[in-house]
C-alpha cells in the first residue's frame, strides 16, 4: 500500500525537481564561518544584470509564469524523454487548493495517479486499484505550493541567459538553472553538465508551447497541451466504490514524506 503511494509522491517530485533542483538554503551558503554574510563583486554584478533582463517587460517567460500567481488556473502537459517513459500531467489550481493528475505510459502499462490538496488536506488516489489515501497533516512541501513548482516556471535564482528566433520562426528564451548536484548556477555549457531550460513561443504567443530541459546529458521535452486562467473547482471525483487504504498506507499516523517516495525510487 505504501509503495503506491510512494510513486505518486516520486512522480510530483519528478514535477516539482525541474522547477527547484539545485536549491540550496542560500543564508546557510552565503555566510562565513564567523556567520558574516559575504558577497563578492562577481555576485553583485550577476544580481544587477538579471534584475535588469528578466522583466515581466521584455521577457515572456517571466511574464506568463507571473500570471499563474493568481493560482486560478488549468494546465495539461505531455513530457518525453530519453530517460523515462512518456507521462501526461495536468495541474489545476484554485488559491491554496489544487490537483496534480499524472499519467504514465499506455495502455496496459499505464498508470494513473491524481493528487488533491483541499482546505489543507491531501488525498492520493490511485486509479489502478480505485483505492485512496487521505492525509489529514500533510507535509510542509505540499502547503501553499506556489505555481511554478508543478509546471516547470522559472524561479528567482534562474538566470536569464538570451532570447532569439529559431529557424522555424519561435523564439527561444534560454535559461540557466542551479546545477541539480552543486546549487551553483553555471557560467557556461561547454562541460555539458549545465542545467539549461528553454521556453519556445510561437510569434503571436504569450505562453510557452514547449520547455526543453537538459542536463548532464539528459533531455526532456515538454509540450503545453492546454493552458486556461480561469477559476476551477478544485473537487474529489466520487469516491463511493473506492477503497480507503488510509490506515493501510500510514504506518502509525505518520505522513508521507520525501524519504517514502526515496524509497520507491530505490525499489
Amino acid at each position: 500500500m505504501k509503495k503506491y503511494i510512494a510513486i505518486i509522491c516520486a512522480l510530483t517530485m519528478s514535477c516539482a525537481i525541474f522547477a527547484s533542483c539545485g536549491k540550496k538554503d542560500s543564508d546557510k551558503d552565503s555566510k562565513n564561518s564567523k556567520g558574516t554574510s559575504v558577497t563578492t563583486d562577481a555576485e553583485t554584478s550577476a544580481k544587477e544584470e538579471e534584475s535588469t533582463l528578466v522583466t515581466a517587460e521584455n521577457n515572456r517567460t517571466k511574464a506568463f509564469y507571473d500570471s499563474l500567481n493568481t493560482k486560478k488556473f488549468k494546465m495539461t502537459f505531455e513530457t518525453t524523454s530519453d530517460e523515462s517513459e512518456k507521462s501526461v500531467t495536468t495541474v489545476e489550481m484554485n488559491g491554496d487548493n489544487y490537483r496534480l493528475g499524472v499519467v504514465v505510459g499506455e495502455g496496459e502499462n499505464e498508470m494513473k495517479n491524481d493528487m488533491y490538496l483541499i482546505d489543507g488536506v491531501m488525498y492520493v488516489l490511485d486509479y489502478s486499484q480505485k483505492v485512496y489515501y487521505k492525509d489529514e497533516n500533510p507535509n510542509e512541501m505540499y502547503l501553499n505550493v506556489e505555481p511554478g513548482m508543478y509546471t516547470m516556471g522559472i524561479e528567482s535564482n534562474y538566470v536569464f541567459v538570451s532570447s532569439e528566433e529559431t529557424d522555424d520562426g519561435m523564439f527561444c528564451e534560454k535559461y540557466y538553472a542551479p546545477d541539480i548536484f552543486t546549487g551553483e548556477i553555471p557560467t557556461s555549457e561547454e562541460d555539458g553538465n549545465a542545467t539549461v531550460f528553454k521556453y519556445y513561443y510561437n510569434a503571436d504567443s504569450t505562453r510557452p508551447e514547449k520547455i526543453e530541459y537538459t542536463t548532464y546529458g539528459m533531455t526532456q521535452t515538454t509540450v503545453i497541451t492546454e493552458c486556461s486562467l480561469e477559476d476551477i473547482k478544485i473537487e474529489l471525483p466520487d469516491l463511493t466504490d473506492w477503497t480507503d487504504n488510509t490506515d493501510a498506507a500510514v504506518d502509525g499516523g505518520a505522513a508521507v514524506d520525501a524519504d517514502v517516495a526515496d524509497a520507491a525510487i530505490e525499489e
